[in-house]
């Protein structure tokens, strides 16, 4: 009935994981589309996933909690909603 604030709600280290990779997705996504010269959309999804989501699985499975939890308070407002709303 009444939706939590959102720093009340608690997300898993694998919900935090997501939101990071979804970052770097979008980072990856301006890289191109400005290389480019325009909006290349949702290919660089496709491309960062085949290219380093193996990758940044891995290295996100060596980190910490602590180090998961400072990496996600620097990823942007709009992709930590995403995260809280598709978790709950």
């Amino acid at each position: 009935m009444f939706e939590e604030p959102l720093k009340a709600q608690v997300l898993t280290r694998h919900e935090k994981e997501m939101g990071i990779q979804i970052a770097e997705m979008e980072k990856y996504k301006y890289l191109c589309s400005e290389q480019a010269g325009c909006d290349i959309g949702k290919r660089a999804y496709f491309e960062w996933t085949q290219k380093y989501s193996k990758k940044v699985r891995e290295w996100l499975e060596t980190l910490s909690d602590d180090e998961i939890n400072h990496l996600f308070d620097t990823i942007s407002e709009r992709i930590k909603q995403y995260i809280f709303e598709k978790a709950h």
